[in-house]
This record gives structure tokens, C-alpha cells and sequence, in this order.
């Protein structure tokens, strides 16, 4: 009868349940980090192709004034991506054809994988493109 008990009643019954349950812990981690990155890449696709657009018109316009600033503004958040607090810096107004002109992006990613441990943490997120001026200024 004893032996019978001993088979059933094992110190370590249950060993594999905690680890499954572990492991699948670390799974889920992963998944949701693969996602976040996954995130983090679209939204750096997003910002880099709102500032193609910008720097477009930088060039036919010879540099970055306000009015571009502002639709770069509108553009991210009709993208939505407010909520990076992306900043603009460029080359400003006025350039000679051929010069060139530099426009940076910058901003931060907050990852939101990592909240339910209580972390709150970001990436940073830089972007720079650079191009010709196109439009020749008479009187420069």
C-alpha cells in the first residue's frame, strides 16, 4: 500500500507546471517586445516618410520656416504620432541652388511592453535626411 502512495505522493510533483507556467511567462515577454519593435519600426517609417515630405518642399522652397514646421506638425498628427513628441530642426531659409540642406528629426518612443513590471522606459527615435536646394535666388 505504502509503494502504491510513494507512486502517486513524488517532493518534486508539480516541478514541471511551474516551469511550463515560467516559460510561458518568458514567451509572452518576448512576443510582446517583438511587437513593440515591430511598433517602433512603423512608427519611425511614419516620421521618416512625413519628413521626406518636409524636405521636399524644403527644397523647392530653399529651406525650413515656420509654415513648414507647422505642416510637418499637422502631418504627424494626422499620422499619429503625437503622442512621440517629435521635434524638427533644419536648414532655415535661404539657400542657393545646389547648397545643401539638412533636416533632422528627433522624438522619443515609449514602450509600453514593459509596463505591467512596473518600467517605464522609451527609445529614441532620430531621423536625418538630407538634399539639394533646387530653386536659384536671384540676389543672394
Amino acid at each position: 500500500m505504502r509503494a502504491g502512495l510513494r507512486r502517486f505522493w513524488r517532493p518534486d510533483a508539480g516541478e514541471g507546471l511551474i516551469s511550463g507556467l515560467y516559460t510561458l511567462l518568458i514567451l509572452a515577454l518576448v512576443l510582446f517586445i517583438g511587437v513593440e519593435i515591430l511598433s517602433y519600426g512603423m512608427a519611425g517609417w511614419k516620421a521618416y516618410a512625413a519628413g521626406q515630405e518636409i524636405l521636399e518642399l524644403m527644397k523647392a522652397e530653399n529651406g525650413l520656416d515656420q509654415s513648414l514646421k507647422n505642416r510637418f506638425a499637422a502631418l504627424t498628427k494626422r499620422l499619429g504620432l503625437e503622442k512621440l513628441g517629435l521635434s524638427l530642426e533644419g536648414t532655415p531659409k535661404y539657400v542657393q541652388r545646389g547648397d545643401p540642406l539638412e533636416l533632422w528629426i528627433k522624438g522619443s518612443y515609449p514602450l509600453s511592453c514593459l509596463r505591467p513590471l512596473g518600467k517605464t522606459w522609451s527609445a529614441p527615435l532620430r531621423i536625418k535626411l538630407t538634399g539639394l536646394a533646387h530653386t536659384y535666388l536671384r540676389g543672394l
